[in-house]
């Protein structure tokens, strides 16, 4: 399960491979806030190093309620919520200077000493508010029993985030959030910021009132991070223009997220999460699993990269506009080849070069780079062999200068006859090289298809074709392919 996180790392430090480059987690779940640990329906704190990524879990923590105020008030000291006993008092400096606040409460006593327990009303603060309704985020903290008289009174069950997602990109060294909120969570977080600002104006907490102002609501929000460093599994980023210093870190050892931001000097963490592995989570179009394919036979075979199909359930390719499963029949790992079958009789598949590649020939690179999230037409990209050895003199690879881009991963590189010369598999990262990317030779492909009683057709003819037969054969012999 942790093995596509553990190709990303090794992406990280040497090759980063055409769809680990554009690497994205979605939905990761909260597991302590401001130092306290989140509580299961029980009531339990949960342990985030014990804890195991539950997708149920998260959908809990991505549901929130709302809930009619009116009936609430009706309904509430019948069921007895009215008296909560509690003494976690702690000393701040209020409106009327030094006080002991209780937590969770706008209850504040003006003491010398610690107060004793009280019993209040922990409801009169979300009743007094200036909404028509009562808002609670998680109902993974809620009882069985409190969701039944929740719904009892009509109260609405509202999606808090449409997207969640960490996209790391390792050419650009840069790390975005996106979260895309729905149209009812995005209008109570405005309502909440309304009234916060009102507050702090009132208080003349200047400070706070301008970090909240530096951040506005937005519907469809994204934060930048750069990333500092990484060693053992460990990815530390930092927000751009951020004038707190906000951090993350990812631990890839056990799929934890931590944030932190420093004020002061001082860092302070409040935030963990734990991610979900590849099976846990959603898949998308420009993560780890999605690439290009390309016909060999008329009998619907196609090659790929292994790393492309790795993970998956079931495999799709797009072909003329039209959808189709894809059966994966082998692999490759050491070569990261995978032959895939489809019940297609292709217009069109490649032969395989006689001679295969030599230094300086001019080549041409067909895919999908970013999936089909670009555009869903084919890209094509030129240039030539620049070594007939691969990354680490890897004899079973060639390196070109044409750019292999997220997407690109499995796509055919052929030379100016049309003829398949190799496979695109990598490149070394381009915030610190500039055109150094490799190809599976279609030798290696030649033995690998025929081990798995696949015979590929050679090339007859030595020549130069011309452009549109050159596009007609990419576009007739190349696909999507992607995880459903």
């Amino acid at each position: 399960m942790k093995n596509i996180f553990l190709i990303f790392l090794f992406s990280f430090l040497l090759l980063s491979n055409a769809t680990a480059e554009l690497f994205e987690i979605n939905n990761c779940a909260i597991t302590s806030s401001d130092g306290m640990p989140m509580r299961d329906k029980k009531g339990i704190p949960i342990s985030h190093q014990d804890f195991v990524y539950d997708p149920d879990y998260y959908n809990d923590l991505n549901t929130a309620l709302k809930i009619p105020k009116k009936q609430f008030i009706e309904n509430y000291k019948k069921w007895g919520w009215d008296k909560a006993e509690s003494d976690n008092w702690f000393y701040d400096i209020g409106e009327k200077g030094k006080v002991w606040k209780l937590v969770g409460t706008d209850i504040e006593v003006k003491s010398e000493n610690k107060p004793a327990s009280i019993v209040y009303d922990p409801w009169k603060e979300r009743i007094n508010d200036p909404y028509d309704y009562i808002w609670i985020d998680y109902i993974s903290t809620l009882s069985e029993d409190a969701i039944s008289k929740y719904q009892s009174i009509g109260s609405e069950y509202i999606t808090r985030y449409e997207k969640d997602v960490w996209s790391i990109d390792i050419n650009s060294g840069l790390i975005t959030y996106l979260r895309i909120y729905s149209d009812e969570y995005f209008r109570h977080q405005q309502n909440l910021r309304f009234q916060r600002l009102i507050e702090l104006e009132k208080r003349k907490d200047k400070l706070t009132l301008r970090l909240l102002k530096q951040r506005p609501i937005k519907k469809v929000d994204t934060t930048t991070y750069e990333i500092e460093s990484y060693a053992g599994g460990i990815l530390i980023a930092n927000e751009i223009d951020s004038s707190i210093q906000n951090k993350i870190v990812f631990d890839f050892n056990d799929l934890s997220l931590y944030k932190s931001y420093a004020l002061d000097g001082v860092e302070t963490q409040y935030g963990k999460f734990k991610c979900p592995t590849s099976a846990d989570g959603e898949t998308n179009e420009t993560g780890s699993f999605s690439g290009t394919a390309f016909f060999v036979s008329n009998s619907g075979h196609l090659l790929t990269n292994n790393h492309v199909v790795e993970g998956c359930s079931v495999s799709k390719i797009t072909y003329l506009n039209n959808e189709y499963d894809a059966k994966l029949l082998a692999t490759d790992k050491t070569l990261d080849l995978a032959l895939l079958k489809t019940e297609i009789n292709p217009k069109s598949y490649f032969n395989f070069s006689k001679e295969g590649a030599s230094k300086l020939n001019k080549i041409y690179v067909a895919g999908y780079p970013l999936g089909k999230g670009l555009s869903d037409d084919l890209k094509i990209t030129s240039g030539i062999v620049s070594s007939l050895k691969g990354f680490d003199d890897n004899s079973n690879e060639i390196q070109i200068d044409a750019p292999i881009n997220p997407g690109n991963s499995g796509g055919p590189i052929i030379n100016e006859n049309g003829d398949l010369v190799a496979i695109a598999v990598s490149g070394l990262a381009k915030d610190q090289t500039e055109g150094i990317n490799f190809g599976i030779k279609s030798s290696a492909a030649e033995l690998f298809l025929k081990s798995n009683k696949v015979t590929p057709k050679k090339s007859m003819y030595d020549g130069i074709k011309d452009n549109n037969k050159l596009l007609k054969i990419l576009e007739d012999g190349t696909v999507y392919t992607y995880c459903d």
